[in-house]
Protein backbone atom coordinates (compact mmCIF):
# COMPACT_ATOMS: atom_id res chain seq x y z
CA UNK A 1 0.00 0.00 0.00
CA UNK A 2 2.83 2.17 0.52
CA UNK A 3 3.70 4.79 -2.12
CA UNK A 4 7.37 6.59 -3.46
CA UNK A 5 7.33 10.21 -1.64
CA UNK A 6 5.67 13.08 -3.85
CA UNK A 7 2.97 10.16 -5.27
CA UNK A 8 -0.36 8.74 -4.82
CA UNK A 9 -1.13 4.73 -3.81
CA UNK A 10 -2.33 2.55 -6.63
CA UNK A 11 -6.08 3.62 -7.20
CA UNK A 12 -6.81 -0.40 -7.20
CA UNK A 13 -5.17 -0.91 -4.44
CA UNK A 14 -6.53 1.44 -2.17
CA UNK A 15 -10.18 1.06 -3.61
CA UNK A 16 -9.52 -2.90 -1.94
CA UNK A 17 -8.13 -1.49 0.68
CA UNK A 18 -11.40 1.04 1.36
CA UNK A 19 -13.43 -2.30 0.77
CA UNK A 20 -12.38 -4.38 3.10
CA UNK A 21 -11.72 -1.92 5.77
CA UNK A 22 -15.35 -1.32 5.40
CA UNK A 23 -16.66 -5.31 4.99
CA UNK A 24 -14.83 -6.20 7.68
CA UNK A 25 -15.67 -3.40 10.08
CA UNK A 26 -19.31 -4.61 9.42
CA UNK A 27 -18.21 -8.04 10.00
CA UNK A 28 -17.10 -6.87 13.35
CA UNK A 29 -20.04 -5.07 14.37
CA UNK A 30 -22.36 -8.08 13.44
CA UNK A 31 -20.34 -10.42 15.95
CA UNK A 32 -20.19 -7.63 18.67
CA UNK A 33 -24.22 -7.89 18.07
CA UNK A 34 -24.40 -11.73 18.00
CA UNK A 35 -21.92 -11.81 21.31
CA UNK A 36 -23.75 -9.08 23.42
CA UNK A 37 -27.18 -9.46 23.45
CA UNK A 38 -27.98 -10.56 26.88
CA UNK A 39 -26.00 -7.27 27.82
CA UNK A 40 -27.78 -4.96 24.95
CA UNK A 41 -31.66 -6.53 26.81
CA UNK A 42 -30.55 -4.34 29.40
CA UNK A 43 -29.04 -1.23 27.88
CA UNK A 44 -31.79 1.53 26.83
CA UNK A 45 -29.75 2.47 23.97
CA UNK A 46 -29.59 -1.40 22.75
CA UNK A 47 -32.42 -2.59 23.96
CA UNK A 48 -34.23 -1.99 20.47
CA UNK A 49 -32.03 -3.99 18.36
CA UNK A 50 -33.33 -6.27 15.79
CA UNK A 51 -31.71 -9.39 17.26
CA UNK A 52 -32.55 -8.55 20.48
CA UNK A 53 -35.97 -7.91 19.92
CA UNK A 54 -36.32 -11.09 18.08
CA UNK A 55 -37.18 -9.00 14.61
CA UNK A 56 -34.54 -11.03 12.95
CA UNK A 57 -33.61 -14.79 14.22
CA UNK A 58 -29.85 -15.29 15.26
CA UNK A 59 -29.42 -17.65 12.07
CA UNK A 60 -30.03 -14.81 9.90
CA UNK A 61 -27.19 -12.19 10.91
CA UNK A 62 -24.70 -15.39 10.75
CA UNK A 63 -25.72 -16.02 7.58
CA UNK A 64 -24.87 -12.47 6.72
CA UNK A 65 -21.83 -12.91 8.29
CA UNK A 66 -20.28 -15.68 6.59
CA UNK A 67 -21.22 -13.52 3.50
CA UNK A 68 -19.13 -10.58 4.24
CA UNK A 69 -16.06 -12.63 5.97
CA UNK A 70 -16.15 -14.70 2.19
CA UNK A 71 -16.07 -11.26 1.02
CA UNK A 72 -13.40 -9.70 2.93
CA UNK A 73 -11.31 -12.91 2.47
CA UNK A 74 -11.72 -12.93 -1.50
CA UNK A 75 -10.30 -8.82 -1.43
CA UNK A 76 -7.28 -9.90 1.34
CA UNK A 77 -6.39 -12.07 -1.37
CA UNK A 78 -6.26 -10.09 -4.36
CA UNK A 79 -3.68 -7.91 -2.04
CA UNK A 80 0.49 -9.03 -2.11
CA UNK A 81 1.80 -11.12 0.02
CA UNK A 82 2.77 -9.23 3.14
CA UNK A 83 -0.71 -7.97 3.26
CA UNK A 84 -2.22 -11.09 3.59
CA UNK A 85 0.47 -11.94 6.21
CA UNK A 86 -0.37 -8.76 8.40
CA UNK A 87 -4.70 -9.46 7.79
CA UNK A 88 -4.30 -12.83 8.68
CA UNK A 89 -1.71 -12.12 11.80
CA UNK A 90 -4.40 -9.27 13.39
CA UNK A 91 -6.84 -11.69 13.48
CA UNK A 92 -4.97 -13.42 16.72
CA UNK A 93 -4.98 -9.68 18.49
CA UNK A 94 -8.55 -9.45 17.79
CA UNK A 95 -9.55 -13.25 18.66
CA UNK A 96 -8.00 -12.37 22.08
CA UNK A 97 -9.64 -8.93 22.60
CA UNK A 98 -12.79 -10.49 22.36
CA UNK A 99 -12.02 -13.19 25.20
CA UNK A 100 -10.36 -10.81 27.54
CA UNK A 101 -14.34 -8.96 27.29
CA UNK A 102 -15.64 -12.65 28.44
Amino acid sequence: MAAPAGAFPDFYMLSLFGMGAFIMRGAGCIINDMWDQDIDKMVPRTKDRPLVTGQITPKQPLVFLAGQLSVGLLILLQLNWYSIFLGASSLGIVTYNIFLRQ
